[in-house]
């Protein structure tokens, strides 16, 4: 049976358990923050079922409990940090709120990380531009090797999930995070714990065949799945990341990182980009504003087609899910739960139920 926790709760929870993993207390709560807000607002692929992970890593010393976080070349709208194999959730959310504080300033900053870790879902850090007045926010990053290239036999790719959030006045704002792949790792998991098969065009297996078997499934595909659906659209735009997030940054692209898939544990090398868009440096606030919102709000009222509910802009369904779940507690799966159990007894930490 499924469970629910409520949310500061978890966060206490998942904190502590990183902290005594030999986070510092700062660290250990950010990473906390970051990783169940992908609960809250839905990502469940990349949210407390993946504290396992995270703590394997971190007992067997892939990540550097005390890094130094610098950064190494640095312009008036520019600026490239290097994490010293840290964790990702601190290490990214320093190197987006420097980004943002450069913006206020120049009206526009790109940061880059290298030697990095996973840092969650890539919507937190884009979302945290919205905190200021006419920011916009954009983040992405790269990871282990998952996306086989159209008419490719192996996994070259990450998955290059980016994510973008954009202000509007009364309209709620527009904020999209997805994978440049069809569907993100995490979904394969999901299917795996429900004994679910994936819809064809998801994933391929070993030999590189389309397969709709979760558990036989090894690789991803691009966005828009087959050449003949126009993956090279989706292929190209995870090369757009990889480019930003690795060699820009001057770290590796996703065929040399490291990660969930690697044989040894140790660092990755994960690369993340971020940029920050101050709107009044192209044009008043409130223009800018009054037109997204007549522009999200046609979309949101316009009329559906037969069998559908509504038009939804994206992240209409994240912000319910967050209500839904900031009232009632995360839904947490019973094989995560028994994860959960077993970090908790190690550590000799209460779970909140």
């Amino acid at each position: 049976m499924t469970v629910r926790i409520p949310v500061e709760e978890l966060q206490r929870f998942v904190a502590t358990i990183f902290e005594r993993a030999g986070l510092t207390p700062e660290d250990a709560a950010i990473s906390a923050e970051i990783l169940v807000a992908a609960d809250v607002r839905g990502f469940d692929s990349h949210g407390i079922a993946r504290l396992d992970y995270y703590v394997r890593r971190l007992e067997a010393g892939a990540i550097n409990v005390r890094p130094h976080f610098r950064a190494i070349a640095e312009t008036p709208s520019t600026v490239a940090f290097d994490a010293d194999n840290g964790m990702g959730f601190p290490s990214a959310y320093r190197a987006m709120r420097r980004c943002l504080e450069k913006a206020r300033e120049s009206g526009i900053c790109l940061a880059t990380v290298r030697r990095s870790n996973h840092y969650g879902i890539a919507g937190y850090y884009a979302t945290m531009a919205l905190e200021e007045p006419g920011m916009i926010g954009v983040s992405m990053t790269n990871a282990t090797p998952l996306v086989v290239p159209p008419h490719a036999q192996d996994a070259y790719l990450s998955t290059a999930p980016i994510a973008f959030a954009i202000p509007a006045g009364k309209e709620r704002p527009l904020v999209f995070d997805g994978a440049t792949s069809t569907v993100a790792w995490g979904k394969i998991e999901i299917a795996r714990r429900n004994r679910e098969p994936i819809p064809l065009g998801w994933a391929l297996d070993a030999e590189g065949r389309p397969t709709t078997d979760p558990f036989a499934a090894r690789y991803l595909t691009p966005l828009g799945a087959f050449p003949e659906l126009r993956s090279h659209k989706g292929y190209a735009l995870a090369l757009l990341v990889e480019v930003l997030c690795g060699q820009l940054a001057g770290g590796p692209w996703a065929k040399y990182v490291g990660g969930s898939r690697s044989e040894t544990i140790g660092p990755s090398g994960t690369g993340h980009a971020f940029l920050a868009i101050r709107v009044d440096v192209f044009r008043p606030l409130e223009e800018f504003l009054a037109e997204m919102d007549d522009m999200l709000g046609q979309l949101r009222r316009a009329k559906p087609a037969e069998g559908a509910e509504r038009v939804l802009v994206p992240g209409d369904l994240e912000f319910e899910t967050e209500q839904e779940r900031r009232a009632h507690g995360i839904p947490v799966h019973p094989e995560v739960l028994e994860r959960l159990l077993e970090i908790a007894r190690k550590y000799d930490v209460a779970l909140p139920l």
